[in-house]
């Protein structure tokens, strides 16, 4: 849910002005959303990608950082992606405050009140701001869509239970659709 303010776009520091309500916001085009707190499938896919792709990370020397941080792309000042990947060779620079430039990957999950958000508006932020791939976990209906915006094309595979997960950026990672919602059976 985006909160407006009259002919004043929200700023970082508008932001940091805030009270500590114990919410969680970002701004995208100088507007302020806030976000929902995570459901137990969310937290799930998200603990989940980290075990499955931490490996593939580290042995290329690269970081893995799960939520709660902030990114600052071109335009979203800030957002919170679930997962970010910066492989060594990236640019960004990591501060206090958080990322500052694009990860090579970034990966959000979906809840049922942030779809839209995710699927269009920070589809749109990460791919103008120069992120890699983008990966969009949906415990819904357990698909993983991977999303590449490497040199200039963009390619999008949606992928389910047996299908081989794999990365035009993270090379060598190879695992099923359904390993990111491996335990939600269990989940009421």
């Amino acid at each position: 849910m985006a909160l407006q303010r009259q002919d004043v776009p929200w700023s970082y520091e508008d932001l940091r002005a805030l009270p500590d309500d114990g919410k969680r916001y970002e701004i995208i085009e100088g507007e302020l959303f806030e976000l929902t707190g995570p459901n137990l499938f969310h937290a799930t896919a998200v603990s989940n990608l980290v075990v499955l792709l931490l490996p593939f990370v580290q042995a290329l020397g690269g970081r893995l950082y799960p939520a709660v941080f902030d990114l600052f792309l071109p335009g979203a000042e800030p957002v919170e992606p679930d997962i970010a990947i910066l492989l060594p060779s990236n640019p960004a620079r990591k501060t206090v405050r958080g990322i500052e430039g694009p990860p090579d990957i970034v990966i959000e999950v979906l809840s049922p009140s942030n779809r839209t958000h995710d699927l269009l508006t920070k589809r749109a932020i990460y791919q103008r701001g120069g992120v890699r791939e983008y990966w969009i976990a949906d415990p819904e209906g357990r698909t993983l869509e991977v999303v590449s915006f490497v040199g200039g094309t963009y390619r999008s595979r949606t992928l389910v239970g047996d299908d081989v997960v794999a990365s035009d950026v993270l090379p060598g990672v190879a695992f099923p659709a359904s390993a990111v919602f491996a335990g939600m059976d269990g989940i009421e």
